[in-house]
């Protein structure tokens, strides 16, 4: 029987239903393959690659400088209506299988 706690630090393939609310986050696909950080009560926490945040800065312009982190990113349960693991496939258990980026990118 598989388990949710197999898929920790895997690569998975999430199918999302009524999303819209995560777009502001740059989540736009209705499925995206993303490497699962871990679970809780409110839902399944995927590695967030390449999210622009503000660069702290002292001085003041108008113009704010953003950096790139990895983040991790919380999505809530009812907007995943399936989860796709892929045991024992080469590759899968990496945050970048078949050399495609994995989770989404905010512009």
């Amino acid at each position: 029987m598989m388990k949710i706690e197999n898929v920790i630090d895997d690569v998975v393939l999430i199918a999302l239903n009524n999303h819209e609310p995560l777009a502001e986050l740059g989540l736009t696909q209705k499925a995206l393959y993303a490497k699962v950080l871990g679970y809780d009560e409110f839902g399944l926490w995927i590695e967030y690659p390449k999210f622009r945040i503000p660069k702290p800065s002292k001085k003041k312009t108008k113009k704010v400088a953003t950096q790139t982190v990895t983040g991790s990113l919380l999505i809530p349960w009812g907007f995943i209506v399936s989860v796709v693991h892929f045991p024992g496939v080469e590759g899968f258990d990496l945050p970048d299988p078949l050399e495609i980026h994995i989770g989404f990118e905010v512009e």
